[in-house]
C-alpha cells in the first residue's frame, strides 16, 4: 500500500547513556552469576568424584579450557570491575549525587579508564 517503515520510532530513537550502562550492568551481573555457579558444580564435581575422574577432568580441562584461560580471566575482570564502579554509581544516584547529564559521559569516559588501567595492572 504505501512504502512507509511499519516502526517509525525505532528508526530515529537514538542510544542513551544511561540505558546502555544499565544493560551492560545487567549483562555483566549475569555473566558473574553464571561463572560463580559453574564454579560452584566444578568443585562439587572434583570433591564428588574419585581421582581417576579427577585426572580426566583435568585433562579435559587443560586441552581445551586453557587456551581460553587468559580470554575468559580479562573478561571476568572487565565484567567484574564495570559492575562495581556502575553499581557504585547507581547507588551515588539513588543518594542524589551526580545526575547531571554531562557528568554521564564522563563518568563512562573515566569507568572505562579505571577499567582499563586495573586490567592491566592485575594481568602484567
Amino acid at each position: 500500500m504505501y512504502n512507509r517503515p511499519m516502526s517509525p520510532h525505532i528508526t530515529i530513537y537514538a542510544i542513551q547513556t544511561s540505558s546502555l550502562s544499565s544493560i551492560w550492568h545487567r549483562v555483566s551481573g549475569i555473566f558473574l552469576t553464571l561463572l560463580i555457579v559453574f564454579s560452584f558444580i566444578y568443585v562439587q564435581l572434583l570433591t564428588h568424584s574419585n581421582y581417576d575422574r579427577y585426572l580426566l577432568i583435568f585433562e579435559i580441562i587443560n586441552n581445551y579450557v586453557f587456551f581460553f584461560h587468559n580470554i575468559l580471566y580479562a573478561i571476568f575482570l572487565l565484567s567484574f570491575f564495570y559492575h562495581v564502579l556502575n553499581g557504585l554509581k547507581l547507588i551515588l544516584w539513588d543518594l542524589s549525587f551526580l545526575l547531571n547529564p554531562k557528568f554521564l559521559d564522563m563518568f563512562l569516559i573515566i569507568i572505562s579508564s579505571i577499567i582499563c588501567l586495573i586490567i592491566i595492572a592485575l594481568i602484567l
